[in-house]
Order: C-alpha cells, then structure tokens, then sequence
C-alpha cells in the first residue's frame, strides 16, 4: 500500500486515476479547491486548497508519491514541488503530446524535438500549452531528479469525458440517419482509454518507474472509427464523406462548440499527430482494451447524461443538416 497524493483527482483522467488507487488499495488523499464534483470519493481524505499559493494544507505531510494531473503552469508546478521534494519519493506527471513540435513526422517518440516559447515567464496556456508543459516537466525533474515519471498523453476518450471529442462521435452514430463524417476513411486516428492510463500509473507507482514516455493510443482509421461505434450502438448511420477541408472550413467559420465541430479531424498542419509511438511505455506494461469495449462504455455512460446539457464538441442538429444539403446541392 502507498500513500498518495493526487491533485485534482474528480474530473476525468484524474477521476479514474483515484479510483484505480482506491481499487488497489492505496490510502489516497486528493488536494483540490474542492468545485468540480466535491461529493466524489467520501472515503478518502480531502484537502482543500489552491495550488497558486494555497498549499499550506500539504505543510509537513509527507506520501510515498505524487499522482500531478493538473499541472498547467510552471510557476505554479515549480511551488508544489519545492514543497514536496522532500517529503515525497516518487512523482508521477500527467503531460500531453502537445509538447512536441508540429508537423508531426511519423512514428514520433519520445526523442522528437519538443515545442518552446520565447518568454518562458508566460502562464498562457492557450497560447502556450505544449511548451508550457515542457517546462512543467522540467521544473518537477529538478524538484525530484531521478525520481520522476513523465506520462505524455495522447487524445484520451472514456468515460467522464466532458469535453465530448470522443463521445459526440459515439452519440451522433447511435442516432442514426444520414451524418456527416469527414475525412477519409483510412485517415489514422489515435486514442487511449483512461482507464488503461490508470491502470499504467499505478503500475508505475508500485514500480517507481522514472523517465518520459509517450502514453498515447491504438491505432485505428476513421473507417473503423465510425464501424466500432455503430456496431455498438446497433446503429442504421450511414455517413457522408466530405474530405473537402476548405468547405468544412468555409461553411462552418464559427462553429459553436468550444472544442470544435469536427472533433478529432486535424488540420494538415498537425501532420502525422495521429501515429505517436508508444513502445516504451508499452514494453513498461501499458496495455489496451479493445475499442469495442471502450466505445461500449461511452455510449452507456453518455446514456446518463441530462439530454439537455451543453455538448463542448461536434455540430448542432442544425449545422449538419445545413452542411450536407449545401454539399448535395455542390456535388
């Protein structure tokens, strides 16, 4: 058993994490600012704060290790872990492949070159989110040197997720009817369940594993993308294809969703994004469930969701329909 420390912990990659802990039998305590789902996980300890400068609650506490899943901002990563460095073994930090720089080539591992920002002051993390992941990661391999894991994640999908990249697919094929799906259908997609990130985070805390390594997904194309989903949802979709990235671009200029209308389709300037290699992480233990599995779950899981909440990704009823007929009438 180790006693954990997470923080964050109730949203989503964090929220399986915990409960990946607790399944294990680790003695987990979460630090957050207790907004996002506070009644989750009443067995545990929590402990309320702010990790811009309200840490006073982790004064003197020491744990086996560190589980970082919302670490965004240097100056603030850089504060909790000078706290911590000496009451803390082993550091485990949740990044994101958005680190490397773009285009991607093919395959790019862990060695690709990584994103920088002149001003490395910045807290933009909109505008800066990969390089200042990067320093992120630099400022907790200096706090903890040699006893650090760097988990780089990939496009994550599951259940919890919110930000409905994944699940907006998985709805709008087990609907039915004519949909839009653009791209081509061998296009590659890369996806990575968060259950199978828990599992290898806990892996890597009973091992103390150190090092960075690519956390990123499966495989797959568009085609077999939009068959998973409507096997599993007993579907009659069929689906258009549009590959014209100037029209979906042209005739949608302000879509209304804040994570985009087209999620998952990347623009040609991500290059290769899609063909991330994870062998290092794999020959470590990370392993996939099958996206069959996975996509089951998240059709169950959006099942439970009020029918009226706001979707963050994929296109309105209204702004499909007004797509395909404009691409009807084109062709």
């Amino acid at each position: 058993m180790k006693k954990l420390l997470v923080f964050g912990g109730t949203l989503f990659v964090g929220r399986h994490m915990v409960e990946a802990a607790i399944r294990a039998g680790h003695e987990v305590t979460i630090f957050n600012r207790g907004k996002t789902n506070p009644d989750l996980f009443p067995e545990i300890e929590k402990l309320k704060g702010d990790r811009d400068g309200g840490l006073s609650s982790l004064t003197g506490r020491r744990f086996d290790a560190v589980l970082d899943v919302n670490g965004y901002v240097p100056r603030i990563v850089r504060d909790s872990a000078e706290l911590l460095k000496d009451l803390v073994d082993h550091y485990i930090f949740i990044s994101t492949g958005a680190v490397y720089q773009k285009p991607a080539r093919v395959g790019y591992d862990e060695s690709s070159p990584v994103e920088t920002v002149e001003d490395e002051a910045s807290e933009d993390v909109r505008a800066h989110y990969g390089a200042l992941k990067v320093l992120c990661e630099q400022q907790i391999e200096h706090a903890f040197p040699d006893r650090t894991l760097v988990m780089r994640l990939g496009l994550v999908c599951g259940p919890y997720d919110e930000s409905d990249r994944t699940t907006y697919w998985v709805s709008r094929v087990a609907q039915g009817g004519e949909m839009l799906a653009p791209g081509e259908p061998d296009q590659p997609i890369q996806v990575v369940d968060a259950r199978d990130l828990a599992d290898f985070a806990m892996l890597a805390l009973e091992k103390k594993f150190t090092g960075v390594y690519n956390c990123t997904g499966q495989s797959l194309t568009w085609e077999q993308w939009f068959n998973t989903f409507k096997q599993v949802s007993d579907s009659d979709a069929s689906f258009t294809r549009i590959y014209d990235r100037e029209f979906l671009r042209n005739e949608l200029p302000n879509p209304t969703r804040p994570y985009g209308a087209y999620p998952l389709f990347m623009a040609e300037s991500m290059g290769h994004w899609w063909t991330a290699n994870s062998d290092r992480a794999q020959a470590l233990g990370l392993n996939y469930r099958s996206m069959t599995d996975t996509a089951k779950d998240i059709f169950e899981w959006d099942k439970t969701r009020p029918i009226d909440e706001q979707r963050m990704s994929g296109l309105t009823s209204e702004e499909e329909q007004m797509l395909l007929r404009k691409w009807h009438e084109r062709k």
